[in-house]
């Protein structure tokens, strides 16, 4: 079975070839080093995140901010998943947290972190939390087309034990109908020749240096 993600399938929209070779051949596009301060901010902040669970309210940073509050049976670990039996394909993910809006309506929630404000919302993370909303609703979890990125941007040292974040949050509007034609999209690529080469891509040219076909 096919299985794919988020992260995937924006590979895909970036460069169908490139998508191609990862999965189909495990080729990988050049990496660099990746702090992984992140990556413990992020898991500080789901255990923060559960202990308010319990209390059924959200975290003080974000009282007032957000509506509803955090969802009480969170799937384990936040994997929701979709299968095409047709396409002998799997759609997947790991949600940071999710919001019960009330009146049994849902939306997930994001945590990035950043070392400034951002100016927009990246393509990326827009075609993430569309993502993430089609999975919230293909497992029963009506929505609002809506989701919620927040963003945990160093402020300032307060003391030599604390640093002070600035917390950001972005309601942004999702669209879950486009992610199953572009899943379905990906799907087909898969199964065909590889794709030409990608012209924009500066990978593409990477490959065709190394004669990587």
């Amino acid at each position: 079975m096919i299985k794919l993600s988020a992260s995937s399938l924006n590979l895909f929209l970036e460069c169908p070839r490139c998508f191609w070779l990862y999965l189909n051949k495990n080729i990988k596009r050049p990496e660099k080093p990746v702090a992984t301060i992140t990556t413990g901010l992020d898991r500080v902040i789901k255990e923060h995140f559960e202990i308010y669970r319990q209390k059924g309210i959200l975290p003080p940073m974000l009282a007032g901010r957000l509506p509803g509050k955090l969802i009480s049976n969170f799937p384990k670990n936040g994997w929701l998943d979709f299968t095409d039996t047709r396409l002998d394909a799997k759609l997947g993910g790991y949600l940071d947290e999710c919001l019960d809006l009330g009146n049994n309506f849902f939306a997930a929630l994001d945590h990035k972190t950043r070392g400034s404000k951002p100016e927009g919302t990246h393509p990326a993370h827009q075609f993430q939390m569309d993502v993430y909303t089609f999975l919230l609703e293909q497992n029963g979890f009506s929505t609002k087309k809506t989701a919620y990125l927040i963003y945990y941007i160093p402020k300032s040292v307060v003391s030599k034990e604390d640093i002070e974040f600035e917390v950001e949050v972005t309601e942004i509007k999702t669209n879950p109908q486009r992610v199953y034609q572009i899943f379905t999209d990906a799907v087909t690529i898969l199964k065909q020749p590889i794709p030409g080469l990608n012209n924009d891509c500066i990978f593409c040219k990477w490959t065709t240096t190394h004669n990587i076909r």
